[in-house]
């Protein structure tokens, strides 16, 4: 424990670590001085008094709202915007999608079998929402799509993917620390040993995801404060202004297989990014026990994340193997990163497992569990001279 305590310490008082979660939060920043829209902020000041639920209560509440300027203009538009809705997964059916994406794949058998099972098993969530109403509360009107795509997509994947590069980088820097700086044949033959990288791992991981949280935790704040969500923080993302757009299949509604209100959206698309960070911290470790030199180790990530990538996509799709890598492809951490805005979602041509996030976490830690004790029984027997 006193050594994962001393590393802790080193690690969180480096300059190099401040100064990367300090650039980080620039850049955020100034990602988030694009994201202005005084409709949607006006939408949210209004839900405060309307409600976020689009119920006849909702209506009368509206009525009697009054404004000036340019205030009148924003209330004219979302009372248009409002007006004569309907739910919008009412009769929606899905297995159209499955059958699109089968298609435009050229899945045959036991893939296709699996795309149209997702899409059986989607039909009963959305069977649920449409007795629930769900689509039927308010997020941001006009401007929903723009704040959620802005927040979950935009924000969130680069917050996503400076928290693994913290971490990556602080578990490549604590275990190949005594190889920078020559330590290693004193080190390993100490009584601890070659066994010090284990509390070495745990103390750059916590390190990392405690970087993550901080930077999370300022981000999301400044963003707040300049984004007005007060209104609409329990207005299900599966309302009916919400929406993606997909080449294969078209606009269609954001359906998720759980019943997401904006917050708790937001509180399980964290959860899931921390997960993807400790994969991406195993895949550090695994490698950074293989290869002595931390940048090598480094370039050999961005490489191995790079082919997750770039093999699957040279396959060609008429072959079994193809498509095979590439559904599986979709699992590895990498893989999950780049689908993270269709989290808790029914996914798209590349995904045919229902909840294709949580099997993705799971399969990728056990497999990455793996690969590090394989590199653990290598480095146990490596020559450090």
């Amino acid at each position: 424990m006193r050594i994962y305590w001393l590393e802790w310490k080193k690690l969180i008082t480096s300059i190099a670590a401040w100064g990367f979660a300090g650039v980080c939060l620039l850049f955020n920043l100034l990602i988030i001085s694009h994201s202005d829209d005084e409709y949607a902020d006006y939408v949210s000041s209004v839900a405060r008094d309307t409600g976020y639920i689009l119920e006849p209560s909702f209506y009368a509440n509206l009525s009697r709202i009054t404004a000036s300027g340019e205030q009148a203009t924003y209330l004219s538009r979302l009372q248009y915007e409002t007006d004569g809705v309907a739910d919008v997964f009412e009769g929606y059916e899905t297995q159209s999608i499955g059958e699109r994406y089968i298609a435009a794949a050229g899945s045959t058998g036991y893939w296709a079998q699996m795309m149209r099972d997702k899409y059986t098993a989607l039909q009963k969530v959305v069977d649920d929402k449409a007795r629930n109403d769900e689509s039927l509360t308010l997020y941001f009107a006009g401007s929903t799509h723009f704040r959620h795509q802005f927040l979950f997509n935009t924000l969130l994947g680069w917050l996503l993917i400076e928290g693994v590069l913290m971490t990556v980088l602080l578990v490549l820097l604590s275990i190949g620390y005594e190889n920078i700086h020559g330590t290693e044949s004193v080190v390993y033959s100490t009584k601890k040993g070659r066994l010090i990288l284990v509390p070495k791992f745990a103390a750059s991981v916590s390190a990392g995801l405690a970087a993550f949280a901080l930077l999370a935790l300022l981000t999301l704040l400044i963003y707040f404060v300049m984004n007005d969500y007060g209104g609409v923080w329990r207005s299900s993302v599966s309302s009916l202004f919400n929406y993606r757009s997909d080449l294969i299949t078209g606009t269609r509604p954001v359906l998720t297989w759980y019943s997401f209100n904006v917050l708790t959206y937001l509180l399980a698309m964290l959860v899931i990014g921390v997960g993807a960070t400790l994969c991406f911290s195993l895949i550090a470790l695994g490698i950074g026990m293989l290869v002595r030199n931390s940048y090598i180790a480094f370039l050999l990530i961005l490489i191995a994340n790079a082919l997750c990538i770039v093999v699957p996509a040279q396959i060609p799709q008429d072959l079994p193997v193809g498509l095979a890598v590439r559904y599986l492809a979709v699992l590895s951490p990498i893989g999950l990163w780049l689908k993270h805005d269709l989290w808790f979602t029914d996914g798209d041509i590349d995904t045919v497992w229902p909840h294709f996030e949580i099997v993705g976490l799971g399969v990728s830690f056990v497999v990455l569990t793996v690969f590090c004790l394989l590199a653990a029984k290598y480095f146990r027997r490596k020559d450090c001279a």
